[in-house]
């Protein structure tokens, strides 16, 4: 048994602690962080209906994903702690996608699909807010998956870069998609508080989320075993709670993509669908342009994204890939900013659409251009910037391995994970405070709303303003970041020596015992 498990391992092996896996497996594998991004989108809209039929006001419902994002953050750690204290034997990542798959598919069925059939008033918002809290463990499960999965799919300096290339092709397409169906939804039944909106959305990420989760299932199969995620196949590693201080405090590189990734979440969650209508159907005018104009951008941005992980992050690192996009976010944003108040956003035309005025295609205007070349180049530094962190993030799992001789994925992932988590979920509730403070305190501004200079200012500062301001706390983070590729390989070079010595002295141990059986014999 044990010899055929050494050639399934030997398949998968290249020498010196560095393993790897056929392309296919990380393409598919990739459909978990699809399905992660899916079910997250479902959230974003979330506040038009807690608006709409369960009955809270515009600052409780943005506050409410603010609350379960803290609620979300705190079933981190213990889930994390749970998964590498005691799925040793079994595979971890598997079980993680099981779990969540299931949770989210139920309780987001029962949020969207029954809240509002039932008697306004409390009865509405108690099953609502009890759903979503199993809602979000189970959206915990799902992205635990993805962070120990990454360990043991490839540790390959070679294919960690291609295994963000693909997931970004993947979420990215899946998020322009859905974006595209949500503003045709919007227009098909006249505003975004809609239970039937909700009910084909919902529809369409449970059955893509499964469908993702499903392969990447298959995917992960042969390598999520202890011989690929442990430093010693005999001895599992003692972990406690206190492991999450001692990693926080002692692993700097941890502590740098905590900073990166916080504030650049922050940013993306107060990018709520509710600040997307301000900028494209209040300020632009057409709301239907978003979708067609983000899968416009989606495509050439993803090719720029490709090129730029394909090209830095293989060769000179995933730390140069961070700095080179987060220097085109800083520039192309501020860019950005200026052009709505230097052109007219009314005159965005595209072909199939009509503009601001209710005027069909007839040429693209300079504002189309002008916004459709800053979006291009900076979303896709964006992409750059978002994508390179499940690879970084597998390099620092690694790098704690080495630093304190336990592999714990789960851990280091839930840490990271509840540190973001922590700071970027107060992203939805100052969006709550700022349409408050420009008026809107009952009901979030609709497709009906009229245009004025508090909503422009509104929608820039988080449409791009928290973007720039994440880019700059990238640069500083990424200063003090030290996994360069030659760090790297010592690391990996520094876990192998660890597995070969827990050989040598599981080995050593059974000698003497196997040897005194034997004289006792004779």
């Amino acid at each position: 048994m044990e010899k055929n498990n050494a050639v399934s391992y030997a398949k998968f092996e290249k020498g010196n602690g560095i393993h790897f896996v056929p392309v296919w497996r990380i393409v598919g594998f990739s459909g978990a962080n699809m399905a992660v991004n899916l079910y997250m989108g479902l959230t974003m809209i979330m506040s038009f209906y807690l608006n709409g039929y369960v009955g809270m006001a515009v600052f409780l419902a943005s506050s409410f994903s603010t609350i379960m994002r803290l609620w979300d953050g705190i079933t981190d750690p213990i889930v994390g702690f749970l998964v590498d204290k005691f799925c040793v034997k079994i595979g971890k990542t598997r079980l993680c996608l099981a779990a969540g798959g299931v949770l989210l598919f139920i309780n987001s069925f029962l949020m969207f699909n029954v809240t509002h059939r039932l008697p306004e008033g409390i009865a509405r918002q108690v099953f609502f807010i009890f759903f979503t809290l199993l809602y979000y463990i189970g959206y915990t499960f799902l992205n635990i998956s993805n962070h120990v999965g990454n360990v043991c799919l490839t540790n390959d300096p070679s294919q960690r870069p291609v295994l963000s290339i693909v997931g970004t092709i993947l979420v990215r397409i899946a998020r322009a998609l859905t974006q595209m169906y949500v503003s045709y939804l919007a227009v098909k039944y006249g505003a975004m508080a809609s239970a039937d909106l909700f009910h084909d959305y919902w529809l369409l990420t449970a059955v893509a989320a499964t469908i993702g989760i499903v392969i990447a299932y298959i995917s992960i199969a042969p390598k999520d075993i202890p011989h690929f995620s442990v430093t010693s196949e005999t001895k599992a590693p003692k972990v406690s709670f206190g492991d999450y201080l001692e990693v926080l405090k002692k692993n700097r590189p941890l502590q740098m993509m905590i900073v990166a990734r916080s504030t650049d979440m922050f940013a993306t969650t107060c990018k709520t669908s509710a600040v997307t209508l301000v900028i494209f159907g209040i300020v632009i005018g057409n709301y239907e342009l978003n979708g067609g104009f983000g899968l416009y951008t989606t495509i050439c941005g993803l090719v720029m994204m490709t090129l730029g992980i394909g090209t830095i992050g293989r060769k000179l690192g995933m730390k140069k890939a961070m700095q080179v996009g987060s220097w085109g976010v800083l520039i192309f944003d501020t860019v950005g900013v200026l052009i709505f108040f230097l052109l007219n956003p009314k005159t965005l035309c595209l072909p199939g659409y009509a503009n601001g005025y209710g005027e069909a295609f007839s040429g693209f205007s300079a504002f189309t251009i002008a916004l459709f070349l800053v979006t291009v180049v900076g979303g896709g530094f964006q992409m750059i910037t978002s994508s390179i962190i499940p690879p970084m993030i597998a390099d620092v799992n690694d790098y704690e391995a080495s630093r304190s001789g336990k592999f714990i994925p789960g851990m280091v992932g839930t840490l990271f994970s509840f540190m973001d988590k922590l700071i970027s979920s107060f992203g939805p509730m100052l969006v709550g405070v700022g349409f408050t403070l420009i008026g809107f305190t009952d009901k979030l501004p609709d497709l009906d709303t009229p245009y004025s200079t508090e909503l422009l200012i509104f929608g820039l500062l988080f449409y791009f303003g928290l973007e720039i301001i994440g880019a700059v706390f990238n640069l500083i983070a990424m200063k003090f970041y030290d996994l360069t590729p030659e760090k790297m390989r010592e690391v990996e070079a520094k876990i192998h020596q660890m597995r070969e010595n827990a050989d040598l002295m599981t080995n050593a141990e059974q000698q003497p015992s196997e040897s005194g059986c034997m004289e006792k014999n004779l």
